[in-house]
């Protein structure tokens, strides 16, 4: 059995159930508010189509209640983890499109694993301040 598909095995027998109804989403920032469901799914494929992947869409949808001048993420579902997975090696992509350079992707994460990233990454961020001259990844 190949590494990946051991490491996936293991996590999947490990997860829980929220975190394998996430292990096929996707979330969208900073994609620009337009009304109806439409326009959301709409805007869900010209990102697709600039990064030039043509997944299978189970569901998408805004997430959190709307208010004036801020955006709402988009939770988008997908068919498999895999497709999950090449999107987001493209999302780099995104930052040299001149209508989606705002735009990022992420996987879906639960709150906790939301706090534990930002707090990791407030402490890289200190850790690179501090020692410029070190090298972190």
């Amino acid at each position: 059995m190949a590494p990946r598909r051991i490491q996936y095995a293991v996590r999947k027998a490990t997860s829980s159930p929220e975190e394998e109804d996430r292990s096929c989403n996707l979330m969208i920032f900073g994609l620009p508010e337009e009304s109806g469901q439409k326009k959301v799914e709409d805007s869900v494929r010209g990102v697709m189509d600039s990064l030039n992947e043509k997944p299978v869409i189970s569901k998408c949808s805004r997430v959190g209640a709307a208010a004036d001048g801020k955006v709402r993420p988009v939770v988008v579902s997908l068919n498999s983890r895999e497709t999950l997975i090449s999107l987001l090696r493209k999302a780099r992509e995104l930052k040299t499109t001149k209508a989606y350079s705002k735009v990022f992707l992420e996987p879906d994460r639960t709150l906790e694993q939301r706090v534990e990233r930002k707090r990791t990454l407030k402490t890289l961020s200190e850790l690179r301040r501090s020692h410029p001259e070190g090298r972190y990844v």
